[in-house]
Order: C-alpha cells, then structure tokens, then sequence
C-alpha cells in the first residue's frame, strides 16, 4: 500500500531527528474482551499496533503490559511519547454492575420520586410485569429541598441556610460518596444549584457533587436528574482511575497529559472526563465509528455501515458522508437488553450505535424448547472461549469458528496466543449432542445463527433510519468484524463489505483520529413564530464560550471550528430532530430558512408533514472543536512479522497455504487457500473460498464472492453474485 509519508523500520529515526523528543500518538481502547494499542510515529507516519486480552478486574494492568509491550516492539521509549489517548468501558460497566458509589440527591421538594416515576412511558403496553432497573439512589438517600425556579428562570423561593445544615449532618450520617443535585427548571437558571452546592462543598469537603445544570442542562426533568445522579455515581470510580493510569504512565516515563475519548467521537483532557464521565459510557465505540469513517473516505465510500464485532458484543452505526450518526440521548444498564425503554436514560451527545449480543464470546446453548440460541451471555476475557485454555468450558462463537477452520490456531493473535481445538470441539460436543449432531455440523449453525441476527438487528436499525442497506458498504473492524460481516452482508443485500488492515485495533486507532472537541447545549423552549434571536444568539455565543475554555484546559490555545444546531419538532410532539444552524450570528430572516430546513428533516424522517401545527425549538447545541490530528496511514507496520517477497506481476494474490475449512452442507469440509494480509499489494485479487489472517483478525471469502485490494490497503469483497450459504434442519431439529 502507498502512503504520502515513509515507513521507517521501528525504533530507527531518520537523520538529523531527535530520536528522545517527543513525537509518538499511543492510543489504547479497553474493551470487554480485549485490550488494543496503536502507536503513531507523527514525522514518518509509521503506525504499529498491538492486542492482548483485558484483566477485567483491574483493567490498568492489561493498559501497562500492552504499552510496554508495544512500546518494546516499536523500539520506542515512554518519554518519547506526545499524547496518550484512551477510551474505556468503565463507565458502561460500572453502571451494569452497580459497582459505583453510594449516592445522594437533592431535589426540589415533593419531586423525589422521580427516578421511580420515570416519564410515565411503558416499554411494553401489554406486559403487565415490566421490570426497569433500580433506581441508582435509594429512596432513603433522595431528600427534598424547599427551592423553586419558574420555567422563566425566575427564583420564587431560594434555598435556606437551615435546612442546607440539616440535610448535610443526614448526608453525613448516611456516609455518601457522592451528591447529585438536580432541581426543576435549573437549566433556565443554576442559580439555586449553585448555592446548594457550595454550601454541601464546604460541609462535605469530601463528596463528589454533580449539577444538572452543568452535567446535562436540557429540558426534560426524568432524564437530567437520571443523567446527573449516573455522572454522581461513577465520579468517584472514574477519578481515581484516571489517577492511577496517569501515574503509572508517569511511572514509566511519560511526560504529556493523558486524554480520554467521549462517547460523541470526540476528544477531551482528562481532568474534563472526570468531572462529566458519564460522557465516556460510549467511548471506546465511538473511537471504532470514528475509525470507520476514516477508513471509508480512504476507500472512497463515504457512505458505510461500520459494523464492529469483539469478543462480547457487536455494534453498527450509520455513517452518511464520512460522519457517524448522532444520538441526542441513549440507554444503559437495561434489564430487557434490547429493548429501548428498559434502561437508563442518559441525555448526551453519543454516537448513534445499535449493540447486538453477539461477540466471540457468545455462548451457545439450547433453550426449553431445545432450538439452539447464541448469547447475549458471554464468556468474557475471563475465562473465555473454552479454546483459549484459560478455564472456560462453553461453547462459544470463536469455539466454533476455530472448529470450521477459519481461525488458524497457531497464529491468533500473531501466534503470542495458541488456541485449543480440541478443547474447542469438546465444549461444542456439550450442545451438539443432545441434537444427534456433529459439532462441526454445530459450529456451522452457530455461525450462521449468529450472522442472521445480526443482520436482523441491524435491518431494523437501519431502516428505522429511513436508510436503504443496498446503498451502502458495510466497513468491518473488530476482532470478528471482518470474519462475520461477508455473511451478514450477503443476508442485507450489501454489496460490499471493507475490510481496512489492523482492522481488529480499530477502535485503538480511532482514537488517534479523533480531535479535541466538546459539545454542549442548554435547553430555552421558544415557538419559532415568536423567537427572540437576541436571547437565542447570548445561548449560543454562552455555550461558544464554554467550549472554547474546555479545549484551552486540555492545552489547545490555536484556531477552533464551531458548529451550531438546534432540536426542534411540531408543538405537542414527544420527539425532536436537530437542525443545523448558521455559525455567524443569527438574523431575523433566518427564521423561515432554518424552518424550511427542519420541516425537510421531518419529511425525510416520517413522510409526511403536519399541517397548520407550530414549530418550537427546546434546545440550542454548539460543537467547538480543535484540528484533527494529521490522518493515521492505513497501514500499520509489520512488526516482527516477516513479509514473503512475492511476484507483483501479476494481479491474481498469491496464497501461502491451504486449509481445510467447512462452509455448510453445500461445500462440505474444503480445501480454502490462505492469504497472509501482510502479503497482499494493491490490484491483487482473490475468488472465494479464502482466508485473509492477519495478526489481530481474520478475513472470510465465502464461495461465490470475490475480494481485491484497493491502493490504501483495504480489502473489498465483493457480495454481489453470492447467495447466503442457509442451513438445513437435520437431526433432532437442529442445524446443519
């Protein structure tokens, strides 16, 4: 592949360079499964990268092998690092496993019951037993204050020094962590929040206090109090986690500042993202989305579906011309896991991504009726596929693609890992069985199961979308992703699946693509045909303001960019949709243009329009941002990997082995030729069956598709004339 910048061999810099100056971008990406690292060198753009599997129960350790690892292999020292960029599912995990702190808050009296309450929406209208998650503060713990602000921002009745008194020795007593303070109509005017909370930090000199008014300052009273007692209950955690990793980089010679990704696919310091971590509960999908769209403008597809499979779950996004879609809110911690409505609601900018419970880590089993499922429960990074030897003994999603011969054994994970096949094929025998089948015949069904849910899912998201999948290429990352997604592509209909180099790091690499940037918003409720634009531009030049102190903070002192928008929707909807807004100041004859644009959302979203009904605007947003970091070559290095010389005459890729591999009753267990990825040069091409390993992932070619390399790197399969490979039903009503 070619790249603008030269590739130096590791640890040797070109001449008259300093070789101890700062130069290198480490990015790392903590997933459930797996840890990944990617590790720029900024003057010749080599990139190198590096997996290892994560230590669930103290995920720094897995962060401070995998950096000296990767820092050893690239003959780089610490203290030549410039930045250090993380993303994390700490968050999303503490909030799942209720393993944050212990809890207050402070809400305007008569209004404690809110997290109960909720917004008075049922999940399901004819389940009678709907169960939603336990609110994250106790109702003993949720204590009344007699203040109240009207929805002008006027203070009707201010706070008592009094009762501040009393309600600190109860909270003293009660020995919290943390306070979250949430009072009606505070995002108007924080005034009362604000002389709450000084008044608690002085008696509580000790507790973590979070304010709706600065965590989440957006109409709606259910979802800004929930989203202010979540950022409430992991502060705690999240701080003295930073902490720790800070340190122990410091402790091995890292002089920058550690940075951490937002959930939104932005950047931020790490002294912001501990004071708002509940933005970080998307953050390592984000950076997988954001990579995705890199590596679709490399490839000349702005449109993509990106399509990430780990070894826990899978996740698609949407991305229109080379930007992920955005959600204005999204749900975690849900005790009906795909179900929306079931969880709890956080009110923030996020990557709009749709989680499906299919992983490498997924576990077969059979249900009552004996049909056998796939997941969502998962084996994890501890104990794992029963094949990794680590202690797990259930049948898993890579159990059986390694039992098929699509991972090769001796070389998962570059070879740093071996895999056990028969240990593989004995934990698969466990559900195969009871169905008087082979567990290869098995291993295939779990395959196609997991594929055609998948697909499911991700039609439903994307049509939900008013998106068609035929207009897009599914772009696959993830240690599975470009294992699986020929096959899901083949069920949607797309015609093209991306397979970029390193794509099992992406998410790694996202992270070193993505620039410092915030979001933030503030709710002012105006009917359009009365709009004051004055008050309207003093919101948004606030919010600017805002903005551009948080990216100075995290050490950028140039030139920012600014984006404007606006939620808006028919007065008496539930629902709104964002619109752009000009970055200048507003005018009065924008009024009607911004209308015209917002009904032409609305038109594309739901079909039709509602007549004679006015248009209201709920909140303002604005998106400051820093540059983003010069672009990550596709290419990663090699590393100790040797890389064969071969002929590149001829345009036809030349394989480096056979393996036997089965591909359904149709072909039968087969002779599939492998292709080292490392060996593959641009214009080469493949016919399916075949196998593209590489050290973090592989590749499938299924009969019928046909694959090439484009001059970035990316492998393109082609799924056009393929038909997906069904299963048949045999024995005692399982699948062949």
């Amino acid at each position: 592949m070619t790249s603008t910048q030269p590739v130096l061999q590791a640890g040797h810099p070109a001449a008259g360079q300093a070789a101890d100056l700062p130069r290198y971008r480490l990015g790392f990406d903590i997933g459930g499964t797996f840890t990944d690292f990617a590790l720029r060198d900024t003057q010749s753009g080599t990139l190198h990268v590096h997996k290892r599997l994560t230590t669930p129960h103290d995920p720094a350790v897995a962060v401070l092998a995998g950096v000296r690892a990767l820092l050893q292999q690239a003959g780089v020292r610490a203290s030549q690092l410039e930045t250090a960029v993380h993303g994390t599912t700490l968050v999303g995990n503490t909030l799942i496993e209720r393993t944050g702190a212990k809890v207050a808050l402070l809400t305007t009296h008569g209004f404690r019951d809110v997290l109960e309450i909720r917004n008075e929406q049922r999940y399901d209208i004819y389940d009678l037993f709907l169960q939603y998650p336990e609110p994250l503060v106790p109702r003993s713990l949720r204590l009344g204050v007699h203040e109240r602000i009207d929805r002008n921002g006027r203070v009707l009745v201010a706070p008592d020094g009094d009762e501040l008194h009393a309600l600190a020795e109860q909270l003293r007593a009660a020995g919290i962590e943390a306070l979250a303070i949430a009072f009606l109509h505070s995002f108007r005017n924080p005034h009362n929040e604000q002389c709450v909370a000084r008044f608690m930090a002085q008696a509580l000199p000790d507790v973590h206090i979070s304010l709706s008014s600065e965590v989440a300052p957006e109409i709606r009273e259910y979802e800004r109090t929930s989203t202010t007692v979540a950022n409430a209950y992991v502060q705690p955690k999240v701080r003295g986690y930073l902490a720790q990793l800070e340190n122990l980089l410091h402790g091995e010679g890292y002089g920058g500042r550690l940075y951490m990704m937002l959930s939104s696919g932005g950047n931020t310091s790490a002294h912001t993202a501990a004071a708002f971590p509940i933005r970080l509960v998307e953050s390592g999908p984000a950076a997988g989305a954001t990579a995705a769209a890199h590596f679709g403008r490399l490839a000349e597809r702005p449109n993509v579906i990106s399509f990430d499979m780990g070894g826990t779950t899978a996740k698609i996004c949407v991305v229109d011309e080379g930007r992920p879609s955005l959600s204005r809110g999204l749900e975690v911690a849900r005790t009906q896991r795909f179900r929306a409505g079931s969880g709890l609601p956080l009110q923030f900018p996020s990557v709009d991504m749709l989680e499906i419970g299919a992983g490498g880590g997924s576990i077969a089993h059979l249900d009552r009726l004996g049909l056998l499922k796939v997941g969502p429960a998962s084996a994890g990074a501890d104990p794992g596929p029963a094949c990794y030897g680590l202690g797990g003994d259930q049948p898993t999603v890579t159990d059986a693609n390694l039992l098929l011969g699509f991972l090769n054994p001796a070389y998962f994970l570059g070879g740093s890992m071996q895999l056990d096949v028969a240990a593989a094929e004995r934990a698969l025998f466990r559900v195969a069985e009871p169905l008087g089948l082979s567990p290869v015949a098995v291993a295939w069904g779990i395959h196609q199961l997991v594929n055609e849910n998948m697909a499911a899912a991700a039609k439903i998201h994307i049509v939900e979308k008013a998106r068609d999948p035929r207009r897009y290429a599914l772009l696959a990352y993830g240690g599975g992703g470009p294992l699986h997604a020929p096959g899901v592509a083949g069920i949607l209909s797309v015609p093209e699946v991306i397979c970029p180099l390193a794509a099992g790091v992406a998410s790694a690499i996202g992270v070193l693509l993505a620039p410092l940037s915030f979001e933030l918003a503030q709710s002012y409720p105006v009917h359009w045909n009365a709009v004051d634009i004055a008050e309207v531009e003093r919101v948004l030049t606030s919010l600017q303001h805002k903005g551009e102190a948080l990216l100075a903070e995290a050490g950028h002192r140039g030139v920012v960019s600014v984006e404007r928008s606006a939620d808006g929707r028919f007065a008496g909807q539930l629902h709104d949709l964002t619109v752009a807004l000009p970055v200048r100041s507003l005018r009065p004859d924008d009024i009607e243009a911004i209308a015209e644009l917002f009904k032409g959302h609305y038109q594309q979203r739901y079909g039709h329009l509602p007549q004679q009904v006015p248009l209201e605007f709920l909140s303002w947003r604005v998106t400051v941002s820093a540059p983003a970091p010069a672009r990550v070559p596709a290419e990663p290095d090699a590393g100790s990997m040797p890389t064969p010389a071969l002929p590149r005459s001829t345009p036809v890729a030349t394989k480096t082995s056979v393996r036997r591999a089965y591909f359904g009753p149709a072909h039968g267990l087969i002779d599939v030729a492998v292709y080292s990825r490392y060996a593959l040069a641009a214009g080469e091409m493949l016919a399916g069956p075949a196998i593209v390993e590489e050290r973090e992932s592989t590749a499938i070619v299924y009969p019928g598709m046909a694959a090439h390399v484009d001059a970035h790197g990316n492998l393109l399969i082609s799924t056009a004339s393929h038909q997906p490979l069904a299963c048949r039903a045999t024995g005692k009503g399982g699948m062949a």
